[in-house]
């Protein structure tokens, strides 16, 4: 039972209200204990027992016939009775055998018929209060009490005892309806919580909570939606990824299964059709090569099973010798390709998979780049440390496609018709997952007409990385 929230929180204010309870009684039994309030009625007890007392011996009666007075008064009141003359000499004592005992001389009054209301310590060093009342012109009775040792206990009893009972009843239910109210505030929204993950677990993944309540229970909405979001992205995400999977191998699927059937059925029997046949088999088969070994590399990216060979990187000799391989497909599509590789700070990463990145990105741009454009591959040192350049003076990429151009499989063939060939799509998203890995970013900037440029940032090496090449 106590599993629920509710109950929880029940529990807990009422626990809370019995607690500040008892502290309360606490506090007032201590700073009761000596408190005046007590004392004085304390005082007006001994002066009801000396008003009400019987009438006494006459002052010439014998001392049994006082003793046995002030014996008796003691009994019916449970107080210690002494009769004492104004010499100091005790007369009478209601406990003759006490081991308490005073000095009588110290509890007579300054003025012979005062009244004195004091307290007085015996040879124990307990305290006594006491009161006195004149028998005749020579003799005093005292009436004394010992000060109780816990006297706040007797009047809380006598007088809160009812009061407090009446407002730990009162703070109990004003508890249970506060208790239930914030119960209610608190385990509403986490039901609504529930109910909205129970329903992204069975695929209704358009789940949203409205923004309201306390501002944790807020923080913990927006997050849950944002999670929702991505949980919606993602698994779009896959749904495409295994449509757009399907649709690239069965290309080349059907275009293999095809000319194979149509070498087994002997429909290409001459030397130039078996050729021809067999040329699109090995092409097809060889995209589909590319294919699987690009889905490969990203899907080792992704779970960081793709470590990389990290050691010192020349980052200017490395883009030279780029831009030289790929200078005499420049010169076959009559693009000029132009570098700009001022001296660089070596840093630190996979020199093969950094040549893959800068190769994909030419490659891409020299493909999209008409006759007599233009191709640059620059770098300079920025404070973070590197930024490399590909810029082209191709078509552009519309606004609309190109926050998307990173995305596996996605293809701007709308403004890149001119493109000879075809790839998969996994160039740019294999890019940035190796860029990323490298603790980079990479970023398009792109206007339709004019052409589209990559930035690729790169940190600068670390003092403290073990593979920083040294000055020899």
């Amino acid at each position: 039972m106590l599993n629920s929230l509710r109950t929880r929180l029940l529990a807990s204010h009422i626990s809370i209200v019995v607690v500040c309870l008892l502290t309360i009684t606490v506090a007032l039994a201590f700073f009761l204990r000596n408190s005046p309030a007590v004392r004085r009625l304390a005082f007006n007890r001994l002066n009801d027992v000396a008003r009400d007392a019987p009438p006494f011996p006459p002052p010439d009666a014998t001392t049994d016939v006082w003793q046995g007075y002030v014996r008796d008064l003691a009994a019916a009141t449970g107080v210690r009775v002494m009769l004492v003359d104004n010499a100091g000499r005790m007369l009478a004592d209601s406990d003759p055998d006490a081991t308490h005992r005073f000095d009588p001389q110290s509890l007579l009054p300054d003025a012979p018929g005062a009244v004195r209301r004091e307290s007085a310590r015996d040879s124990s060093g307990r305290i006594w209060l006491f009161i006195n009342r004149r028998v005749a012109r020579g003799q005093q009775v005292l009436f004394l009490q010992q000060q109780p040792r816990l006297p706040a206990i007797a009047f809380l009893i006598e007088y809160m005892f009812g009061p407090l009972i009446q407002a730990g009843i009162t703070a109990l239910c004003l508890s249970l309806i506060l208790a239930l109210l914030i119960a209610r505030s608190v385990a509403e929204p986490l039901r609504k919580m529930a109910r909205a993950a129970q329903g992204i677990a069975s695929g209704n993944y358009d789940q949203t909570l409205s923004l309201s309540g306390p501002a944790e229970v807020q923080t913990v909405a927006g997050a849950f939606n944002d999670m929702a979001k991505q949980v919606k992205t993602s698994q779009q995400a896959q749904r495409d990824f295994v449509a757009n999977v399907s649709h690239e191998l069965k290309t080349p699927l059907t275009s293999i299964q095809g000319f194979a059937q149509a070498i087994l059925d002997g429909a290409a029997e001459s030397p130039d059709a078996l050729r021809r046949s067999a040329t699109i088999i090995f092409d097809e088969a060889d995209r589909m090569r590319r294919l699987v070994e690009g889905l490969l590399d990203l899907a080792r990216l992704d779970v960081g099973q793709s470590a990389l060979v990290r050691g010192p990187v020349d980052l200017a000799a490395l883009l030279r010798s780029v831009a030289e391989k790929l200078s005499l497909r420049a010169g076959e599509k009559d693009v000029t390709l132009r570098q700009e590789v001022p001296p660089l700070p070596w840093i630190v990463g996979d020199a093969d998979r950094l040549a893959q990145v800068f190769t994909n990105l030419i490659d891409n741009a020299l493909k999209h780049t008409p006759a007599g454009g233009t191709v640059t591959l620059a770098a300079n040192r920025v404070a973070s440390g590197v930024e490399i350049t590909v810029t082209d003076t191709g078509p552009g990429i519309p606004g609309e496609d190109l926050s998307r151009i990173f995305e596996r499989f996605y293809q701007v063939d709308k403004s890149r018709k001119a493109a000879t060939g075809r790839g998969a799509g996994l160039g740019l998203a294999i890019t940035r997952e190796i860029i990323g890995a490298h603790g980079g970013k990479i970023r398009a900037e792109s206007v339709v007409g004019l052409g589209t440029k990559f930035v690729v940032s790169l940190p600068a090496a670390q003092p403290d990385d073990s593979t920083v090449a040294r000055k020899r």
